[in-house]
Formats: C-alpha cells, structure tokens, sequence
C-alpha cells in the first residue's frame, strides 16, 4: 500500500508551531522551534474570485509577513482556503496564489483539509463561513484526488491531506474514514497530515479507539502531525486549539512515531486566544515533550 516516501526529497524539519501574531516573540527567539506552520490565508487579504488575479487579488497582511521575515525558519504551508471537497469548480486563482506563497516562503509541502468552504448560493461561488464536513463517499474522493493533483502540478511541491473533526458521521458512507484517506494517497500520490487530536476529537465523540485506527491507516503516507488541545462545546468535544495536548494525544504520537517511517514534522496548534492560559513557558514545555517523541522516531 503507498509509495516509499510520497513527500520525495523534503527535509526532515523537526518540531514546529503553528505561527500567529501573538506568538512572534516566541517563534523568533533562536532555538525555540525547528520550523513554522504558516497558515497563508491568515497573511493576505483575499478580495475573492470575482476581485481580480494575482498581485490584484491577494495583499499582504503586513505585520503577518514581517513575522516570518523576522523568524528566518524553515516553513510549511498549510490552507484553509481550498476547498478541497467541493463540487464547486475549484479557484485556480487560489491555487496560483497557493503556488506563488510556496515559491516566496520555499515551503517544503502544501496541506489542506478534508472539507470544504466553497458552496454554490446561485449566483455562483459563496464562502460557507467554516469547513464542513465531507462524506467519506466516492464522489467525493473523485473531487479530492482531481483537486490535489493539480494542486501537485501547478505548485511542484508535496500535498498532504489533513483528517478533520466531525461532529456528525454519515452512516451511510461508501468508505470508512481510513480507507478513503488510504485510496486518496494511492491514486493522487499525497501524503498525510495526521491531525491526532482531530482523531482524538471523533475517539471521543464516536467512541472508537484512535490506536486501532491507526492500524488501520497506511503510516507511511504520514509526513506531518497535528497535536493540540480542545474543549467541551454543546455536548460535543470540540478541536479549539485551547492549549496543551491532553495524554490522550500524546499516546496518540508515542504509538505514530514508532511507526511512521516518513515523518517529517510534529506542529503543535493553538489559538492565540488562549496565550494568557498557556503562556510562554507552556508552550515551551509542549515543544519539548514534543522533541522528546521526534527523537524516538524510527
């Protein structure tokens, strides 16, 4: 099952974080991180598919930017704007953008969700607001396979595909979630981007056992890791970035290290607001532990 190493000839960067504003003091100091997972939509302004192309359509997010030249780490690159699982025609204006933000910053892969933002309200292409969840159907893994090889030849970059929370499951699903993003890797020539407390959110929420999901998912298709934490919300336990990762994950990424050949990047996310709980040397803390596991990897 997969290829040997779907991410090619890109370094092993080590532990990162997802970069914010609120953080710069931190992800600038020499040592703190390996790398920055760069949301890129959050450093430009986007006036939409009907606001021109290129240079006309996207503006830096100055202060954003000027973080990242500050920094002077190795980056990757990780969207929200692609849209990856919807029927509407897919933005090649976005994917242009997608491609020149690798160029700029030399990201060394792409990744995006299992999602989509983009709906059709009549009059054309309309943004849902949030990412919503796909079925794990053959309609959809036929959008997303298209989707993500041209992502692969307009960008020259490795894709990876990034498992979502859901909050509702489709019983009647064609596929199981492992085997879709199994089938996905093999006929498109992605990786992963194993978000564990994504997994660990629907252990929780559907009562499964995250570790036997695993087994079931090919993990040399993992370049990259997610771990966070989150919160109860409505009943449900909810992916909200709200500081460090509970045990749960962290047995989560004990168990992957051991076993995914291919691993390239441990990223921890968190939202800025939650900076007062966790501050500075909590999240020092989360990267440490999270080299202790990079170093046991095979």
């Amino acid at each position: 099952m997969g290829i040997a190493d779907p991410a090619g000839d890109a370094p092993r960067l080590g532990v990162g974080i997802m970069a914010n504003l609120a953080i710069a003091p931190f992800v600038c100091a020499p040592g703190a991180v390996d790398y920055v997972a760069v949301t890129p939509d959050m450093f430009w302004t986007d006036r939409g598919r009907s606001g021109g192309s290129g240079a006309q359509r996207f503006t830096d997010v100055a202060a954003w930017v000027a973080m990242l030249d500050d920094a002077r780490l190795p980056t990757v690159s990780h969207h929200i704007g692609l849209s990856i699982a919807s029927a509407v025609p897919t933005d090649h204006g976005y994917v242009a953008q997608m491609a020149a933000w690798a160029e700029r910053w030399d990201a060394s892969w792409i990744s995006e969700h299992l999602a989509f933002v983009a709906i059709s309200d009549g009059d054309g292409p309309a943004a849902a607001g949030l990412a919503l969840t796909a079925p794990f159907d053959l309609d959809v893994l036929d959008l997303a396979v298209e989707r993500a090889s041209y992502v692969r030849e307009e960008t020259g970059r490795p894709f990876l595909l990034e498992n979502s929370p859901y909050y509702v499951a489709f019983e009647d699903s064609d596929l199981s979630e492992a085997d879709f993003l199994n089938r996905f890797c093999d006929l498109s020539g992605s990786g992963l981007l194993l978000d564990l407390h994504n997994l660990y959110c629907n252990t929780v929420n559907h009562h499964f056992c995250g570790h036997r999901f695993l087994d079931h998912l090919d993990l040399t298709r993992v370049i990259e890791v997610h771990i966070a934490n989150g919160s109860e919300l409505g009943g449900m336990y909810a992916d909200s970035h709200s500081g460090a990762p509970p045990e749960p994950v962290w047995a989560l990424l004990d168990d992957l290290v051991s076993r995914a050949p291919n691993l390239r990047g441990i990223t921890f996310e968190f939202h800025d607001s939650y900076l007062p709980l966790i501050g500075f040397e909590g999240i020092a803390g989360v990267i440490a532990r999270a080299r202790k596991a990079w170093s046991r990897r095979i």
